[in-house]
């Protein structure tokens, strides 16, 4: 059933926000998610893919309970989602592009989000989507 693991800032209203609309467009649900300070989180991103805890991203695990993971951040990250998702594919085909062009935006929204005053929703979605 859950093929991929996103892991999102937990203390960001907007990332809760993009969590939500993922899972109401992601209808064969293929995608579970986890908080980047969870302990999910400190279990998956560890050796050479610790530093993604600290990114300012949403980041996904392709194929999360597999060996072969693909991990993904930044815009390739939100274009790869699309990809995933299925007809979506004409705004997903973008993740075969390369990052820096997309990137650049990515991270500049990624610096300013908290300024977007919104409020944390009290469940971004069915708690059964969710791993600590």
């Amino acid at each position: 059933m859950y093929e991929h693991l996103i892991f999102f800032d937990g203390e960001c209203p907007f990332c809760h926000r993009a969590v939500r609309s993922i899972i109401e467009i992601d209808v064969n649900k293929r995608f579970i998610f986890a908080p980047l300070g969870g302990e999910t989180a400190r279990e998956i991103l560890t050796g050479p893919q610790a530093p993604l805890k600290k990114a300012n991203s949403l980041v996904l695990v392709e194929d999360y309970q597999s060996t072969e993971r693909k991990f993904w951040i930044e815009s390739r990250a939100v274009l790869r989602v699309y990809w995933l998702v299925g007809g979506w594919g004409l705004i997903g085909i973008f993740s075969f592009f390369p990052g820096f062009i997309g990137d650049p935006i990515y991270r500049w929204f990624a610096a300013h989000r908290h300024q977007f005053k919104l409020r944390i929703p009290d469940a971004p979605g069915p708690k059964e989507r969710f791993l600590p």
